[in-house]
């Protein structure tokens, strides 16, 4: 095979070093900014190409021995070679770059960037399983790294500790269960005081496995569910595994209870940070009206309610309504309402009726929030728009709705390192009318 020769000059969206040789592309996995390495080609697409990192000529100074011994193969984590420090550089410039080329706006502040401990922050999860007998029979882990496959793990360095050493007991469960080749994942969840675990399977389970999993459940101190079909299907095992997870927010009074299956932000340490911020950018007092969206279970909204005159919080989901209102029950909260609504659509616009709502929250899945800045903000109007964002790259498109046709400025701009040692960006920004 070629071996090509080249200087790295960043990082890819998804972590992997880019290299340019005689006016070609290339994305090599494992190689870092400023080093000089030797790659074989490996696929070539329309655009670029892909390498294998076969010697490093030049090393980075932010090179690091990876943690993990899965690293490289696991799917999991993506840059567990650069350092720290180099990771929170990487998805600052990734944040600041997609706004300059993608929005053409630029921030007036850059914020310090939240971050937390690197390791045992995941307290949400989907554990793949595989049953690959050439490989030893049951395998129970995350996908490779561009890959279906499973990488069987024995240990995870980013999941809660709690959920990483049952591990090699999840393989064993799984390997007796009648349907073992009949479950495609587990889903875990971790509160503030207890761990759910739901376990996906396409065919019934038998008396004996009831029995297993009731043994687990028991021995481990985890809350077992089943999920037998939809989201709607999922049932505890025992009435012992019905109890709610929570998770607190103590800066605010607020204690939130979820199902397993509901979404929350994965690093609980860093959510508290970023709930944090959300509320000083925010600047809530008695006589602002705050209209969320995207509100989910009121991770913000009830913090945001506390200070605020009044907040209307929506969400698609008619389930996160309910659950919204119960947490908002839960915390005494009576300054807050939630309603279901399409967010995704031009009827967004309607929402405007809410002409009293003078400060905006927005907290878009991957897809952005373009409706609501395009449909909805020249109607409202709100003097001053906090947004969390999943991806740079829809934060930049909405960025420059906002600034370039609104008039908004972008007052400030920052990284939340909610995923340690992978290429994923989550960021928060003020803008202001």
């Amino acid at each position: 095979m070629e071996v090509l020769e080249g200087q790295v000059a960043d990082l890819s969206h998804d972590g992997r070093g880019v290299v340019r040789v005689d006016g070609k592309v290339y994305f090599v996995e494992g190689a870092l900014p400023g080093e000089r390495i030797r790659f074989t080609r490996q696929k070539r697409w329309r655009r670029h190409e892909t390498g294998r990192l076969e010697e490093i000529l030049e090393a980075s100074g932010q090179r690091v021995d990876p943690p993990c011994e899965y690293f490289g193969v696991c799917g999991g984590c993506a840059v567990q070679h650069l350092s720290i420090e180099g990771q929170v550089e990487y998805k600052q410039s990734m944040l600041l770059d997609n706004l300059e080329k993608i929005g053409r706006v630029e921030p007036e502040s850059v914020l310090a960037p939240l971050l937390g401990p690197a390791r045992g922050y995941r307290r949400k999860a989907r554990l793949g399983i595989r049953h690959v007998p050439r490989k030893g029979g049951v395998l129970v882990g995350f996908r490779e790294r561009h890959k279906s496959y499973i990488t069987s793990l024995d240990r995870c360095l980013a999941l809660h500790a709690e959920v990483s050493v049952l591990l090699p007991r999840l393989h064993i469960l799984v390997s007796g269960l009648s349907c073992f080749d009949r479950l495609p994942q587990i889903e875990v969840a971790c509160g503030d005081e207890h761990t759910a675990m739901v376990f996906r399977h396409l065919e019934p389970f038998v008396a004996r496995d009831l029995e297993l999993l009731e043994e687990f459940a028991r021995e481990s101190g985890v809350d077992v569910h089943l999920q037998g079909g939809g989201v709607d299907s999922v049932r505890p095992l025992t009435p012992e595994s019905s109890r709610r997870l929570s998770y607190c927010l103590p800066a605010h009074g607020v204690r939130i209870e979820f199902e397993p299956t509901d979404f929350v932000q994965v690093y609980g340490f860093v959510n508290r940070l970023m709930v944090d911020l959300a509320v000083e950018l925010m600047a809530p007092d008695p006589t602002d009206s705050i209209l969320e969206l995207f509100c989910g279970i009121g991770n913000f909204s009830l913090p945001l309610a506390r200070h605020a005159g009044r907040l209307v919080g929506v969400e698609s989901s008619a389930a996160m309504v309910g659950r919204a209102q119960a947490n908002a029950r839960l915390n005494d909260v009576r300054g807050a309402e939630f309603m279901v609504a399409d967010l995704y659509s031009e009827q967004v616009g309607r929402l405007s009726g809410l002409t009293d709502c003078n400060k905006l929250f927005l907290d878009p899945p991957r897809s952005g929030a373009i409706e609501v800045v395009r449909d909805l903000v020249p109607r409202l109007l709100p003097e001053r728009i906090v947004y969390v964002s999943c991806n740079p790259a829809t934060l930049a498109r909405d960025s420059e709705v906002l600034v370039r046709r609104e008039g908004y400025r972008l007052l400030a701009v920052g990284v939340v390192d909610m995923f340690p040692h992978t290429a994923h960006v989550e960021s928060i920004a003020l803008f202001q009318r």
